[in-house]
């Protein structure tokens, strides 16, 4: 079963607010469209797993550990009481070499080796093994769910480490068989690693703020072209309505990614969102959905919520005011 939820990269929901408050430069895009593929790329993992089943199994999805003194990112990893199973998700596509150590998408080499990534996420996972002077089974798998993608190697024995689309539902089959169970064995396993989560140690934006365009805009069209009603603003581009309080919610997120533990004060809520909104209804948003610091005279404010949609559906129903979006 899944032990916890996989959210959204902090890299892609950062790009997500910064492209829509400012036009992206090509290498940020270049970033953008790769972390947004990947991630693609493991919600399709999860829901051809879910559609096979895995009540036989404990899945972590999505965490970074603590292991040795270095902080390690996985993708999933797949509990029994047999051992544990690194599974890194590549999303792929088109015709992909792998010859002399290297990879190569035609005669272009990826700088990336998933090869050594696996071999590092495997062993900071038997060094974890190790100092808990534990027994159990540690591998993994490179995942390719991508149905139009190919590989070729020079070295066959590569084949054993990867699992291409045609062969993930039969790879997923395969832990629902008897004798795969999560027992004390897989608690045990399972209590080590959520002892070694930490949070993302690497997620460190510098954004420029003069690059940034202030204010709220529509989220179904990204217009800051609004008109204001009493507890709407509409916009006059493609007519959606949303609340202030939606409004305020991805404000609120975006200056969470954009300006990552950074304070967030009043004032500076206001500024961000260029005063569209009157000062009350800024404060009655903040002590709604954050959490309040208070350092002397000086009020932070820290938002409760992972990112935005964790916001809409966690708030949705204490919501007073509605959104109206006008289907497509």
């Amino acid at each position: 079963m899944f032990i916890n939820e996989r959210t959204k990269p902090h890299e892609l929901i950062y790009y997500e607010a910064l492209s829509a408050r400012t036009s992206l430069m090509k290498k940020e895009s270049a970033k953008f469209e790769n972390v947004k593929k990947g991630y693609e790329g493991e919600m399709l993992y999860d829901q051809i797993f879910d559609s096979i089943g895995h009540g036989n199994v404990l899945i972590y999805r999505d965490l970074f550990l603590s292991i040795d003194g270095s902080v390690t990112q996985y993708d999933t990893l797949i509990i029994s009481d047999i051992g544990i199973i690194s599974n890194e998700i590549k999303n792929f596509s088109g015709s992909v070499t792998f010859r002399d150590g290297s990879w190569y998408r035609g005669n272009f080499a990826i700088p990336n080796d998933a090869f050594s990534q696996l071999n590092r996420s495997v062993g900071k996972l038997m060094e974890l093994r190790n100092t808990s002077r534990s027994d159990f089974k540690v591998s993994g798998k490179l995942i390719f769910p991508n149905d139009n993608f190919t590989f070729h190697s020079d070295d066959q024995s590569n084949w054993n480490k990867i699992i291409l689309r045609s062969g993930l539902r039969d790879y997923f089959r395969q832990f629902n068989q008897s004798g795969i169970v999560a027992g004390n064995k897989a608690q045990y396993i399972s209590w080590l690693i959520s002892s070694s989560i930490v949070e993302n140690p690497y997620f460190k934006p510098a954004v420029d703020k003069t690059r940034l365009k202030f204010g709220l805009y529509c989220g179904r069209c990204g217009s800051f072209n609004l008109s204001k009603k009493r507890f709407h603003l509409t916009c006059n581009k493609c007519g959606s309505t949303e609340c202030n309080e939606t409004h305020l919610l991805r404000a609120m997120n975006d200056y969470k990614f954009l300006f990552y533990n950074q304070p967030m004060t009043r004032n500076s809520l206001l500024e961000f969102i260029d005063y569209d909104l009157h000062f009350k209804a800024v404060s009655r948003a903040l002590l709604k959905h954050c959490y309040t610091n208070n350092k002397g005279t000086r009020t932070t404010y820290t938002f409760k919520y992972f990112d935005f949609e964790d916001a809409v559906n966690k708030s949705d129903a204490y919501m007073r005011y509605k959104d109206h979006i006008p289907m497509i």
